[in-house]
């Protein structure tokens, strides 16, 4: 069941759990908690995009919504989607490439909402490619025949970069991209092991600390105002439960629409659920918060992972927002 042009592990442990877990699923059959409220596990990164959830969760918005939430950390999709299959976690905030790679894949699930976009803004943008200040690079395509780190291989990371590079001059097809953790990449550049960084916040910081060279952002560039982080659940689950999802998505919206409009309250927050030091939380750059999902917000990236073969098989939108 091989989906991605080039299969990272997360991708390639989607697709075995879930194989296991269809088989046997049953998990959690959402019975009410004590007192009469409805148990819903939400799997998450530990990530700024997430905050919306952990300030619903805080201002009490799920209480009062008569939903008992228990927020569960499992840091990849590889973990996050088969939680969803079993039935062990109802809901799950995922990055929208990993959504479509498994739903490309036949794995059946349904998005629910969002709780960030990308921006048009370059300079707003979370994720930003850096170079070393010595390298003489100043524009994309002098990244032909060179390479470039990436948080994954086969990601949303890469998909946008390569369709920003295109579109900025280069040919992505003349650049090789390695898979380095975000918080080694500084240290891969300097080392010489690669050319240029695509790097995200907060470990922007580090990229600056070092005096590293601002190159482009390629979300602003390929997918502005497109859905980064996404809320799922499985097509089941939403079918069968359709008052508690509503019930979540309304209190995720509000959430959301707070985390727009006072981003001193995301910073805090941060430092509950992330390792960010509070010095970085209160000054990195934070996400595009934006709870008005649409299918057209999907329907950008689904458009890029054809073109570049990062699907096998088309992406039925339509199905994936449950309008068929």
């Amino acid at each position: 069941m091989a989906f991605l042009r080039k299969k990272g592990a997360a991708a390639v442990a989607v697709i075995a759990a879930v194989s296991l877990l269809s088989a046997c699923s049953g998990g959690n059959d959402n019975k009410s908690a004590e007192g009469g409220s409805t148990k819903v596990v939400v799997t998450v990164a530990p990530v700024v995009d997430t905050a919306p959830l952990y300030l619903a969760q805080e201002q009490g918005l799920f209480e009062k919504a008569g939903l008992d939430v228990d927020i569960q950390i499992a840091p990849s999709a590889g973990a996050r989607i088969p939680a969803l299959i079993s039935n062990t976690a109802q809901v799950g905030l995922i990055g929208t490439a990993d959504v479509l790679q498994a739903a490309s894949a036949g794995i059946p699930l349904r998005v629910i909402g969002e709780t960030t976009i990308t921006t048009n803004d370059p300079a707003a943008d979370t994720g930003k490619v850096y170079v070393s200040a010595k390298s003489g690079i100043t524009d994309a395509a002098q990244l032909n025949g060179k390479t470039v780190a990436v948080g994954g291989l086969g990601g949303g990371g890469e998909l946008s970069l390569r369709a920003a590079l295109d579109q900025s001059g280069a040919d992505s097809s003349k650049v090789k991209f390695v898979e380095v953790p975000f918080d080694s990449m500084v240290s891969a550049l300097q080392s010489g092991r690669v050319n240029a960084i695509s790097t995200v916040a907060p470990f922007t910081d580090a990229a600056e600390a070092a005096g590293l060279k601002y190159l482009l952002s390629p979300g602003a560039i390929s997918v502005p105002g497109a859905a980064q982080q996404i809320a799922v659940t499985t097509a089941k689950y939403a079918t069968d439960h359709a008052v508690v999802v509503e019930k979540f998505v309304d209190a995720l919206n509000e959430a959301t629409k707070y985390a727009t409009a006072h981003p001193d309250a995301v910073r805090k927050i941060l430092g509950t659920y992330t390792k960010t030091p509070a010095d970085i939380a209160a000054r990195m750059q934070l996400p595009v918060y934006d709870p008005a999902f649409s299918k057209d917000r999907l329907g950008m990236w689904a458009q890029l992972m054809e073109k570049y073969k990062f699907v096998k098989n088309d992406i039925n939108l339509s199905k994936l927002v449950g309008e068929n």
